[in-house]
């Protein structure tokens, strides 16, 4: 079997096609970091109502996001559960405060939830359960995957350790008697969970009929649209009713499309297509520049131009494989790395593998058609 011709072009200088697919490799790893946290960003849109249990979300009108929630009146959970088809709801408080790191002082904010620990709140049952441990308002559960600048023994993650320790939370001494793993992404730092009477003590100027979420579960078989619309009609103005479904939709939309942190990851894969295209560019224009002379010999004996598109075509799709295979195993380590010490939700999928390796072929196939201008240029007659 022949060797093809646009292999042998390639393995003429080696180290040329070495640059030319960590050129590849490096616009890959780009494309992947970008699409891996903007991915991240929508994952961490959701982290939070993920976790909790409920069909229809009750929300201020004025609601913005998870940390700028906004409150509504604890009577429009009490007039939801009145309503057909509904089975419960219960509040949730939310609000963001300083912790203090037990060991240097330092002060950093983070997600405090207030809930009632008898209330079925989360989804999970190991995160459920521990709510029973609440028992006074000095107690608080602790996202063990919040960052190690909030002062865990270890200095790198909460664990059974800190069980027991103490600390300052919006200036009120509180001990940490559980840990939990949930996460809140992008949204904050970390997050506490506290009964309402502990959320209380951090916002003593808080209305206690105030509430920042209703979760509302309906009873089987009810129809989660036509109970949003019913809710809706029945509930005043200053609430909304959502479906799960549109809760996570709008999250998701807020922090990819009306924040700057979509736009971000979304201008990163440009710049690292723009980038890798015309490093690839680059390498087979002058391979091309280097091989006239054997481009016009074949013209010159019988070899069409679609021949010799072909084999550029070819150079460039190998190129695109050589670079790509690199660069994945580059990016899974990086991916690792962020999830291991950044706390970031970050995950290789197979479907952005097929994805950026698309777009790596394509990135490699339009510089191939960019350098195919110079095969066309190659002339016999030059050769005399």
């Amino acid at each position: 079997m022949r060797t093809p011709l646009a292999w042998l072009n390639l393995i003429h200088n080696k180290t040329r096609t070495a640059l030319a697919a960590a050129g590849v490799a490096f616009a890959v790893v780009l494309i992947f970091m970008q699409l891996g946290f903007l991915g991240s960003a929508e994952r961490s849109a959701t982290l939070f109502y993920d976790a909790l249990d409920f069909d229809l979300l009750v929300r201020s009108r004025h609601y913005l996001h998870l940390i700028a929630s906004r409150t509504f009146p604890r009577d429009r959970l009490d007039q939801a559960e009145s309503l057909p088809g509904v089975e419960r709801a219960s509040p949730v408080y939310l609000v963001s405060d300083f912790w203090r790191n037990p060991h240097d002082g330092s002060k950093r904010a983070m997600l405090i939830v207030g809930l009632n620990p008898n209330d079925p709140v989360f989804r999970r049952e190991d995160i459920q359960r521990k709510l029973a441990l609440l028992t006074v308002p000095e107690f608080v559960l602790i996202d063990d995957k919040s960052r190690r600048e909030f002062g865990p023994q270890d200095r790198r993650r909460f664990g059974k350790a800190d069980i027991g320790d103490e600390s300052e939370l919006s200036r009120q001494r509180v001990r940490i008697v559980e840990c939990f793993s949930l996460g809140t992404g992008f949204v904050a730092d970390g997050a506490v969970v506290a009964c309402v009477r502990g959320f209380q003590r951090f916002r003593p100027r808080q209305a206690p009929g105030q509430v920042s979420l209703g979760l509302v579960k309906l009873l089987p078989g009810a129809d989660a649209e036509a109970a949003a619309a019913a809710l809706n009609n029945a509930l005043p103005e200053d609430v909304e009713v959502l479906t799960r479904a549109d809760v996570l939709d709008r999250e998701v939309h807020h922090w990819v499309q009306n924040t700057s942190i979509g736009l971000i990851f979304q201008l990163g894969v440009v710049v690292a297509l723009v980038v890798g295209t015309a490093i690839v560019y680059q390498v087979l224009s002058s391979d091309v520049a280097n091989h006239l002379p054997e481009y016009a010999t074949l013209k010159a004996i019988g070899y069409g131009g679609g021949y010799l598109a072909g084999v550029v075509l070819q150079q460039a799709a190998m190129l695109a494989v050589l670079g790509f295979l690199p660069g994945l195993a580059i990016s899974a380590v990086l991916y690792w790395l962020t999830r291991a010490m950044a706390r970031v939700p970050i995950e290789m999928t197979a479907g952005r593998v097929f994805f950026v390796f698309g777009l790596s072929v394509l990135m490699c196939t339009i510089s191939g058609l960019g350098a195919l201008r110079k095969v066309r240029s190659a002339d016999p007659a030059d050769l005399f």
